[in-house]
């Protein structure tokens, strides 16, 4: 289920992604949350899902990382901003990242 956030919100996560990142875009969809971003020093493409999953706050992030190092410590310290920020907001402190499909924890 997609997390619903206010304008003030969204403008927060704005300015947490786009401190490493360029925003291309962020859509609601009907899932979760839709936040195309590009990084300009890496040259690649980012792509984040924000959502909710039985009282979990889950973000997933689809990018090129692999032999990239410096760009995955960039997505993933992002990701843990992001998620700081979303948990004093919501209240939900159970939060999953998911990287190319793979479980991380670092919380």
């Amino acid at each position: 289920m997609r997390i619903n956030l206010t304008e003030n919100q969204l403008g927060e996560i704005k300015r947490i992604v786009q401190k490493e990142l360029f925003i291309k875009g962020i859509e609601p969809t009907d899932e979760y949350l839709f936040i195309h971003c590009y990084s300009k020093i890496q040259k690649e493409t980012v792509y984040y899902h924000l959502f909710i999953e039985n009282d979990r706050l889950i973000i997933r992030c689809y990018a090129r990382v692999f032999d990239n190092l410096g760009l995955s410590v960039t997505i993933r310290s992002i990701a843990k901003n992001v998620f700081e920020y979303l948990i004093k907001q919501t209240g939900l402190d159970n939060t999953i990242y998911i990287e190319n499909g793979v479980e991380l924890f670092w919380m």
